[in-house]
């Protein structure tokens, strides 16, 4: 069972105990239902209040890591509150010589103290999970800051680039480095014939590599198209996302790359509009190269 389910249970049942207790105290000390509403109907609603919170601590997934930390603050409160109980009780015991009404006073200051802790509690988790957003989210941004960085760097060295080769295995790299995707293929492929510029997929073999190519190569030009477990030819078991963009089209061949990703989540849209510089940048050399070749 989760500790927010166990926690929000113990909170649930122990409003409900103030709440029956407060009801029958305001029951015992008279019998003028103004007077009994008055009394006890208030301490009664914060004892209802108690059992919402444990319901909404049980229900919210969001409090699963700080369930302990809300018992905590209302158990504490709850002893403070004991605390000053216990003094007043004692200081009417040293001036008045008698402990009038002492178990109605304590268990108001109980139920006020538990229903404080527990608020108390709950705007502190509710805090930490904020900031660990806040958090994760600051670290989002740092890491698409570096590949950014990264994109630029290879941008640099693709437009430097002496031959396709050294074009594809920048590609290569850059898909590396930004993805953590170790298994990249880039090819010139035609209707009967495929040429293998660079290529570390373990996953399939060279053969089922350019099939998937040829498969995809009316994709738009410059596009990184997610297949996630469904590309056009299977590669194989163990596959959570392939990968594929067409670079350069020159009549009847094309410059396809795949990525083959084994990991346990698919590439997220992000990293993906990162590789598309990365293929704007090898596009634009390529089609130099192929100028440079002609002229």
């Amino acid at each position: 069972m989760h500790r927010r389910t166990l926690a929000g249970a113990g909170l649930g049942a122990a409003g409900l105990v103030l709440a029956g207790i407060q009801l029958v105290h305001a029951v015992q000390q008279t019998d003028i239902p103004v007077a009994i509403a008055v009394d006890g109907l208030p301490f009664a609603a914060m004892g209802v209040a108690l059992v919402y919170a444990g319901y909404w601590l049980a229900r919210d997934d969001a409090f699963e890591a700080t369930a302990t930390r809300v018992v905590v603050w209302g158990a504490g409160a709850t002893v403070a509150f004991a605390a000053v109980a216990a003094l007043l009780l004692f200081s009417q015991q040293v001036t008045m010589g008698g402990l009038d009404r002492a178990a109605f006073l304590t268990v108001d200051v109980l139920t006020v103290g538990a229903l404080t802790g527990v608020l108390v509690g709950l705007y502190d988790a509710q805090s930490r999970q904020r900031r660990r957003e806040l958090e994760a989210e600051r670290d989002r941004v740092e890491a698409f800051g570096r590949k950014a960085a990264d994109v630029n760097n290879y941008g640099r060295a693709i437009a430097t680039a002496g031959s396709d080769d050294a074009i594809a295995a920048y590609i290569t790299e850059a898909i590396s480095s930004l993805t953590g995707i170790s298994e990249t293929a880039v090819l010139r492929v035609r209707d009967d014939e495929a040429e293998l510029l660079s290529n570390t997929v373990r996953t399939a073999d060279a053969q089922t590599v350019a099939e998937l190519a040829r498969a995809v190569r009316e994709e738009p030009r410059g596009d990184v198209v997610a297949h996630e477990r469904s590309p056009p030819v299977a590669l194989g078991e163990g596959v959570s996302d392939v990968l594929t963009a067409v670079v350069t089209e020159d009549g009847e061949t094309t410059t396809v790359v795949v990525a083959v990703d084994t990991g346990d989540a698919p590439t997220d849209e992000q990293d993906r509009k990162l590789l598309e510089l990365v293929v704007a940048h090898a596009t634009v050399r390529l089609d130099r190269l192929a100028t440079q070749q002609v002229a």
